[in-house]
């Protein structure tokens, strides 16, 4: 089974829109409609901070674990904590990103950070592809 961030770096390739909505649906998940969502909605705010973490440069699909299997905690990064809270979020955070493949945690990265740009996909797409699960999102 494919990384997410395979499935999007694949996006990056495809020529067309309609080839891209093709290839969406093809590899839909929870985990992929659920962290575009994340991406896309202003419920979460952006994360003010990423920890510095020891990338893992093992092969694709030879990391610890995947986003496929962490992908619900994702929401929990985005809960402003203080104190002692805040320190344990940011240890979480270091332990996701260093035992995710290093595309994943990129991903990770860019999706807590809003860093849209970086995306190989827009909102208007992920509508497009997935118009049920999208159809709250402006």
């Amino acid at each position: 089974m494919k990384l997410i961030s395979e499935i999007l770096n694949e996006l990056r390739n495809l020529p067309t829109k309609q080839e891209k909505i093709q290839h969406l649906r093809k590899n839909k998940s929870a985990p992929l409609i659920f962290l575009m969502k994340c991406a896309f909605t202003t419920k979460f705010n952006k994360v003010k901070y990423i920890p510095k973490y020891e990338v893992d440069d093992s092969p694709a699909g030879y990391s610890y674990t995947s986003l496929r299997k962490t992908w619900k905690n994702i929401p929990y990064f985005f809960e402003k904590k203080e104190g002692a809270a805040l320190e344990k979020q940011k240890k979480k955070l270091l332990i996701m990103l260093e035992s995710l493949h290093w595309t994943e945690s990129a991903l990770v990265e860019n999706i807590l950070t809003k860093n849209l740009e970086a995306l190989p996909i827009d909102l208007q797409t992920m509508k497009e592809a997935f118009p049920k699960e999208f159809s709250n999102y402006v």
